[in-house]
């Protein structure tokens, strides 16, 4: 289990201290005055503040002791604020329709997204602050990546804003920006598909090949495999964080069209193999780390 210490460390955030560039921000964002909003780590409430004015309740999710203390004097039970204490990782997401803005700790990020994007009730619109690498990986803005690929079929992901470091305090080490996750009314890859798509972009991404064509060549039947060679042709030549994303959609449809089941024998629990393979390491590394100390 972490130390007091680790934890602090894991959650730590860098908070926007102007309060008229957050106001412009949310006054620019899709949230207005009927929607609910959810705030991830509000800290002193500047964009609390900021969505109490603008939207028609906020819902502020708050780990540090000290901040909701602060927080629930800012903004007293019965107003248009209602704080959480807790963390939100273990905050139930709820079940009618709402929005996310947040500054959230850059520690977590994968954690926060993972979560706002795979429940059976994801947000209407997200507007978070990130580091600009992060961004960069969701929403395969420098080349595609398998995180990327496997939002975009269900939500827009575009950058919002761009920030100085200076925003901040403290002022942070890296990059940031305001990345959005608009979803999708209409998904382009059919909901009962969906898992089926992931596990087809991951069996390729994980077949670490040279090419598309020929991680493909591994996972595929070679009926299969000469089909999409036929139809896709040079695309097949490219890597995987070359291809467009709407290659990715059309090559899914056009196996999806193939009557062999054969076909899936190799893709499908790509998704759940690669999660599991990711969590020894990761129980691997904490070993490691808990022996030297």
């Amino acid at each position: 289990m972490p130390s007091t210490r680790d934890r602090r460390i894991q959650y730590s955030q860098n908070y926007l201290r102007s309060q008229r560039l957050v106001t412009r921000l949310v006054e620019q964002s899709s949230l207005g005055p009927t929607d609910v909003v959810i705030e991830i780590g509000p800290g002193k409430g500047v964009i609390t503040e900021a969505l109490a004015c603008h939207c028609a309740h906020v819902l502020a999710v708050e780990r540090d002791p000290h901040h909701v203390a602060v927080l629930r004097e800012r903004f007293p039970a019965g107003g248009k604020v209602t704080m959480f204490a807790g963390d939100f990782l273990d905050f139930p997401l709820p079940a009618s329709r709402y929005k996310v803005f947040a500054s959230i700790p850059y520690r977590i990020t994968t954690a926060i997204v993972s979560k706002l994007t795979s429940g059976v009730s994801p947000p209407d619109d997200s507007y978070l602050v990130m580091q600009q690498e992060a961004a960069d990986k969701f929403a395969g803005l420098a080349k595609e990546t398998l995180a990327a690929i496997c939002l975009k079929p269900r939500f827009a992901l575009t950058v919002a804003h761009r920030f100085q470091r200076a925003d901040f305090v403290p002022a942070p080490r890296v990059e940031s920006v305001l990345l959005r996750l608009q979803r999708r009314v209409t998904p382009l890859v059919a909901p009962e598909h969906d898992q089926r798509f992931r596990d087809f972009v991951t069996a390729v991404f994980v077949a670490w090949q040279p090419s598309v064509g020929n991680a493909l060549a591994d996972v595929l039947p070679k009926a299969a495999h000469r089909h999409l060679r036929a139809r896709h042709g040079a695309c097949l030549e490219l890597k995987p964080s070359e291809l467009p994303f709407e290659v990715w959609v059309a090559m899914f449809d056009d196996l999806l069209q193939n009557g062999d089941r054969r076909v899936w024998s190799k893709i499908d629990g790509a998704g759940t193999r690669l999660a599991q393979q990711q969590s020894r390491l990761t129980k691997q590394h904490r070993t490691r780390v808990n022996n030297r100390s």
